[in-house]
């Protein structure tokens, strides 16, 4: 049996559910058939002590690399004819206020739409010192109505990095970052809903298609854009074709590119849709089933196994194509499971052709003994800026657990950590041990245990 000991030094939380709240959205999208008007957000403090909250109006103008947040010059700017009730408010804990904002735009503005932004900064303040600030940027789009909107858009280059070759911080060192330079003609901003697609044209085949229904691309009018997307494949050589089509603001857009990729990697990769198939007593002669999914733009014959023969994998051969996947029952061998804690082992994946294999996303069988002792330590460890929460499975089976600040669940789903293996996690600012716990069970079961020792 092969013990899983990995080492993951630094994870950052995405989710942090404490700080400012800010209603009914982060972005605004406001269509208006006025030019002067008023308009109302609300603004609650999330944290538990007061919060002073002071309020700027800005421009805003991104191009997927920075920001801009002066842009004295911009047509499209909004920013010298919205005012402010009032910039400055106290706000206790939980409370709720509304925070106006007032339009005084001359009619003969230029453009379909106008744009600017709010700086909302929050200071918590307890015993008179400052012992947090957050700084958050909300950016308004405002469409009006009674101008007709010319829309026009153009890819101007494409750039495929493949992280295999040349790897990235943020991603590793699998699969393709993909960068498109758009430009926007037009005279409102380019938000679309809508897909992408990726193809290739020697193969004849869809790579993978996604969607984008987000503020994650953003084209602002009379601007260029650079929009970096990653997708988890590597890409043949020869043409690729690049597809965009959907809406926005109510208009239909479809355009097109290509571009010669003109290196490839040949490696052959793979994944699993499932990472853990548990067998219990009670489910030893169940049938589980998992799909392998190809990454790459190789056809390859596949067997798969595992070190020990423990389980049985059906069919122990099979023909995996370019970007698409196949699926593989497993059923076990084991009839004893007289034993404590959690058998742990890998799936291997060999070629016939005798290609490496690289497994991006890896699947364990584990054999899971009449008895477990799940166990787990955390420690909380801050400096001036930051606080990471070191977490150690120490216990003899594979745990699943939630980390919970102020009774609220951080991270988005549960986490999972292999007996002996430590996991470290940034929160990105200063939290306090006091208003923290962990939630963990054996994975795959529902029983929880607490740890809050810090």
């Amino acid at each position: 049996m092969k013990r899983i000991i990995t080492i993951l030094f630094l994870v950052n939380f995405i989710f942090i559910c404490f700080g400012l709240e800010i209603s009914p959205n982060l972005v605004y999208q406001i269509d208006t058939s006025k030019y002067q008007f008023t308009y109302e957000i609300f603004v609650k403090n999330d944290i538990p002590v007061e919060s002073k909250i002071t309020v700027e109006v800005i421009d805003f103008i991104t191009d997927g690399r920075y920001y801009s947040y002066e842009e004295p010059d911009y047509k499209y700017s909004l920013r010298q004819y919205v005012s402010l009730q009032e910039d400055s408010i106290l706000l206790a804990v939980n409370e709720q206020k509304q925070l106006k904002i007032n339009f005084n735009v001359p009619q003969d503005f230029p453009g379909a739409m106008g744009v600017f932004a709010l700086k909302i900064t929050q200071e918590s303040v307890s015993s008179g010192k400052v012992q947090l600030r957050l700084n958050y940027i909300v950016p308004f789009f405002v469409r009006f109505t009674s101008v007709t909107v010319y829309q026009q858009l153009k890819i101007n280059s494409v750039s495929i990095r493949d992280l295999s070759l040349e790897p990235d911080q943020e991603h590793g060192n699998f699969g393709s970052l993909i960068t498109l330079e758009i430009e926007n003609r037009g005279n409102i901003a380019f938000i679309p809903k809508g897909k992408l697609e990726i193809s290739s044209r020697q193969l004849k085949t869809l790579i993978t298609e996604m969607p984008i229904d987000s503020f994650d691309l953003v084209v602002f009018p009379e601007k260029k854009t650079y929009y970096t997307f990653y997708i988890p494949y590597t890409l043949p050589s020869g043409p690729i074709d690049i597809s965009l089509s959907g809406k926005s603001y109510g208009l239909d857009f479809y355009f097109t590119t290509s571009k010669i990729n003109e290196i490839a990697n040949t490696n052959l990769a793979l994944s699993f849709s499932q990472s853990i198939v548990i067998f219990t007593e009670k489910t030893k002669n169940a049938l589980y089933s998992f799909t392998v999914n190809n990454l790459s733009f190789l056809k390859e014959t596949l067997n798969v196994s595992t070190s020990e023969d423990i389980v049985s994998f059906i069919p122990k051969k099979l023909v995996i194509y370019p970007y698409r996947e196949a699926p593989v029952n497993v059923r076990c061998n084991l009839k004893d499971f007289n034993f404590s804690g959690d058998k742990i082992y890998p799936v291997e994946v060999k070629a016939d052709s005798k290609k490496e294999v690289k497994i991006v996303s890896p699947a364990y069988i584990v054999l899971r003994g009449n008895s477990v002792s799940p166990s787990l330590k955390a420690s909380l460890d801050s400096s001036r800026t930051t606080s990471i929460l070191t977490v150690l499975n120490d216990g003899d089976c594979v745990l699943q657990f939630n980390v919970l600040y102020n009774n609220q669940v951080l991270n988005e789903n549960p986490m999972t950590i292999f007996p002996g293996q430590t996991i470290n996690l940034d929160f990105g600012r200063i939290v306090r041990s006091n208003l923290l716990k962990i939630e963990y069970s054996p994975y795959g079961e529902e029983n929880k245990n607490t740890f809050d020792s810090f």
